[in-house]
This record gives C-alpha cells, structure tokens and sequence, in this order.
C-alpha cells in the first residue's frame, strides 16, 4: 500500500500525517506527496508515479488514533471480491425515487452515514466494527490500483472534481462488480484545512447534475443490512 497524500501546505498537515505512522503498525508505509496541486490532478499524479496495487487516498487534515489501523483496513483486500474501504461511509447512496421524479440534487445524498470518527454522531451514527457499505466518504479512501486503470484513471476532463469525486469512484468500484468496505477506526476530520487557502473553482451544482446523467447503471444503491 501506498498513502497518496495531496495538500496545499497548511500550518498542520504533516502533523496529521505523523499520527498515520505512529499509529500504523507498518511504521514505513510509503508515500507520495503531491503539493499545491487541485486534488485530482494530484491523485492522477499519484496513481501515475507509484505502482502499489492499493493507493490510500486520504486527507491531509485526517488524525489516526487507532493501533493498527492500516492492518485493519489491509485485512479487507484478502478478499478479492474487495474493491475499496474508507473510515466513513454510508448504506444506501441516492433515494429509491433518484431517477422517478425530476432531477432534485439532494437525492443524491447518502443514506444512513456510519463512522468512528470522534464526532461521529454529528454526522450519523457510530460504527466500530467492518461492513460493506454503498458509499465511502472521501476523508479516506483505500482502493485497488486496477479499478483506477480500468476507468481510464480520474476524470480530470470532467466536472467531476473537489466536489463528487469519491463518490465517483465508488460508482466506478460497484460497477466493476467489487465491494465496498467500512472498518470503523478512531479518527479525526478537522475538515476544510485546504479550502481556506485556495479558492475552489469547481461549480457544486454543474458537478452533481453531471454526476446525476452519468451513474444511473449504477444508482441508486443500497447494501443489505445484515
């Protein structure tokens, strides 16, 4: 596994990335740092200049404070039928009546959102354990380099960008036929770090209309709770 870090340089970000090393029990997990780079040009940059078959994607204002975390999150690739994992993630992805009524965007939001983060209940609900999920939150994804270069890698030439993009690859990880896992680890999002220092230039609306057109093989989802 590789971690593919991308950040703009703010005053904490390596700081966050320490206590990924400190708490992972492989304390010399590579890396490859892209800086001041928009985020998917960054990760595209990752996928291009590293060859590990999985790449962790995750923010530079994430803290870890669970032992043996990385363990956890590797112990899911045994299975082949595996295709990402994420410390956050929810149960269904999209409204059942996504694509039978008119185009409203908060449609697609998340259904039934499980994490261990520290202020887990202020975004859903807390969740310590594994379990597949239809979604994963961005914060921290960990996915097999091949579903990447079987999409043609990030869609840079597409409105898809700092808004829907891990959303996009979980359409891309079901539609490959690979499941989605969450392992519940003690984290910490401090959130917004990067977009205080730049200004984003990526349009929310135009991002989730085309998001909307372009998975419907795919949504809505939803996983059967066991």
């Amino acid at each position: 596994m590789v971690l593919a870090i991308a950040t703009r340089g703010w005053s904490g970000w390596a700081s966050c990335v320490d206590t990924w090393y400190v708490t992972a029990k492989n304390g010399w997990l590579r890396q490859y740092v892209v800086c001041n780079k928009d985020v998917l040009p960054a990760y595209q940059e990752a996928l291009e200049r590293t060859t590990q078959p999985i790449i962790a994607f995750i923010h530079d204002d994430v803290e870890i404070y669970e032992k043996n975390w990385d363990t956890r999150v590797l112990a899911e690739f045994s299975d082949p039928a595996v295709g990402m994992v994420g410390f956050a993630g929810a149960l269904g992805h999209g409204t059942p009546n996504l694509y039978t009524v008119p185009y409203y965007l908060p449609n697609l939001a998340r259904q039934n959102f499980l994490s261990n983060m520290r202020d887990a209940e202020k975004h859903g609900a807390r969740f310590a354990g594994t379990c597949d999920v239809a979604i994963l939150d961005g914060l921290a994804l960990f996915v097999r380099r091949s579903i990447l270069e079987k999409a043609g890698g990030w869609p840079l030439d597409k409105p898809v960008g700092y808004y829907m993009y891990s959303e996009w690859l979980c359409c891309e990880a079901r539609r490959q036929g690979y499941r989605i896992r969450l392992v519940g680890v003690d984290c910490k999002h401090l959130g917004g770090k990067t977009a205080t220092l730049v200004q984003l230039k990526d349009d929310y609306q135009e991002a989730h209309r085309y998001f909307y057109e372009n998975n419907r093989d795919v949504m809505p989802f939803r996983v059967e709770e066991k």
